[in-house]
């Protein structure tokens, strides 16, 4: 998915994607983690709603 949309943008070069994805997040833990390539925008919407209460 990551290299999918990565080739969808004229501005991406090739591989960058496959590169960084181990070290872009390295050594860093996130109150919340969500899955875009599963989920819809609005049930990525309702989701941070509900784990931030807002």
């Amino acid at each position: 998915v990551l290299e999918a949309r990565e080739s969808d943008r004229a501005d991406r070069m090739p591989g960058l994607a496959r590169w960084q994805y181990g070290r872009a997040h390295e050594g860093i833990s996130y109150d919340l983690e969500i899955d875009t390539s599963m989920l819809t925008a609005q049930e990525c919407a309702l989701l941070i709603q509900q784990q931030f209460r807002l």
